[in-house]
């Protein structure tokens, strides 16, 4: 790296840490972070020491399935108008709602099968979960672009009371519990109640931003505007559902592989990950919509910058979590649940090395370019299904084997990544704008 290199990083790292609104925006969602984390740190034990070890794990069944049948609602449609309303069309979002209401039956029917399946097999428990989501499934999930619509707008004010009562909703569930009150089970009775809050409050959320629209006097999408946010929601969506494999097949494998306890310390471990992960969902709603608009060379440049700044940033963050994880599930979760610490450590290493492949993909996505997105996928989707399995049958059998797969896909997957962000240098030419600005 030469001089010239190394001057304009240092450069553009130090713009990044004078930015006001960067730095506002930041704070402002890094606090809504700190609250959903605390909430959370409150909530995960207090499941573990009111509910059984394995009805936690039957929710943890339930949650390994709910991404595959998300699909089935073109959840990606909630990026694709997310990425029109980042570029100044924010009926995007209700072209979103519109499609997503309606496509929302499939998935409805898909988990009504799915708790046909599991009262076939005797999991009578797990399969009265599957009918508590298919009954909710419409306006729970299928209007989850709300958020996005926010964070699009940059509306981070707003944004935080979102993060912070769909948090709240969460602890619906606690109520009838500590009544010891309870339909079917404990854990049916707790997630119904927990449905049951955050429908409400997404339809408010909904109603109040459709409304909104309608007053801010802002014309709606074109019917060609509209094909072309739906168009690019299904490609999402197919790109997403290789996305899910590669995300899930791990959670997958120890829900039919292994007892509903390991299901529950392999859960507790992804609630870990999740938060980690929750960064990252941060720095894209404070740095896309601001990317997004930049000229081609420019977009470039920024991206490869923050890439590597990022990509740093969270290794520093995977090292805080792991400690700061393993002491806190030592001291706030029963005994039982120890033997998730392994499993967690192996799923932090893997979101820190997925980073730089998750941003390679936002950069493509920012292009409209589904075919890199594509072949990352792919490839990471085939990763993370034949790792998993080839370690679980290679080595002991345990869950660690799969979460060592998980590790080694989320590597392969950040590889490709960087590698087609790299070569996609070589194919942009300077705009009018830039070329200007060059002379």
């Amino acid at each position: 790296m030469n001089s010239s290199t190394v001057r304009q990083l240092r450069a553009s790292i130090w713009r990044r840490l004078h930015n006001r609104h960067f730095w506002q925006a930041g704070s402002v969602l890094m606090l809504a972070n700190v609250i959903v984390l605390t909430l959370g740190l409150v909530r995960t034990p207090a499941m573990t020491w009111l509910l059984p070890k394995e009805q936690i794990g039957m929710m943890g069944v339930l949650a390994a399935w709910i991404p595959f049948v998300q699909l089935l609602s073109l959840s990606g449609l909630d990026s694709s108008s997310y990425h029109f309303v980042a570029k100044g069309k924010p009926w995007a979002f209700v072209v979103n709602v519109t499609y997503r209401l309606r496509w929302s039956l499939l998935s409805v029917v898909a988990l009504l099968v799915g708790a046909g399946y599991w009262w076939y097999t005797g999991d009578v428990g797990v399969a009265w979960l599957f009918v508590i989501a298919a009954i909710s499934y419409p306006v729970t999930i299928g209007l989850t672009a709300a958020g996005g619509m926010l964070a699009a707008q940059e509306k981070f004010n707003k944004l935080f009371w979102y993060r912070l009562w769909e948090s709240i909703t969460d602890f619906a569930g606690f109520i009838p519990i500590l009544l010891s009150v309870w339909w079917v089970s404990q854990i049916a009775t707790f997630y119904a109640a927990n449905q049951v809050a955050t429908a409400v409050m997404m339809l408010g959320y909904t109603w109040w931003i459709v409304r909104g629209l309608r007053r801010g006097g802002e014309p709606p999408l074109t019917d060609v505007e509209t094909k072309e946010v739906v168009g690019y929601g299904k490609n999402l969506t197919a790109i997403g559902s290789i996305s899910v494999i590669q995300s899930r097949a791990d959670a997958l494998l120890v829900s039919f592989f292994f007892p509903a306890a390991v299901m529950a310390d392999y859960t507790i471990a992804l609630i870990v990950y999740n938060q980690i992960k929750s960064l990252w969902g941060i720095y894209i709603a404070i740095r896309y919509p601001k990317i997004v608009r930049l000229q081609p060379i420019a977009r470039f440049r920024h991206s490869a910058i923050e890439l590597v700044f990022v990509s740093f940033l969270f290794v520093g963050i995977g090292v805080v979590v792991a400690v700061a994880g393993s002491w806190l599930i030592s001291w706030l979760l029963p005994a039982s649940y120890a033997s998730s610490i392994g499993y967690m450590y192996w799923l932090i290493a893997a979101i820190v090395v997925l980073i730089p492949g998750a941003f390679a993909e936002m950069y493509f996505r920012m292009l409209e370019q589904e075919k890199p997105q594509y072949i990352m996928r792919i490839i990471g989707a085939v990763s993370a299904v034949l790792f998993p399995v080839a370690l679980l049958y290679g080595l002991d059998g345990s869950v660690y084997s799969v979460a060592m797969g998980r590790f080694l896909a989320a590597s392969v997957f950040s590889m490709v990544g960087c590698w087609l962000f790299v070569r996609s240098r070589l194919t942009l030419e300077p705009t009018v704008v830039e070329i200007n600005e060059l002379l």
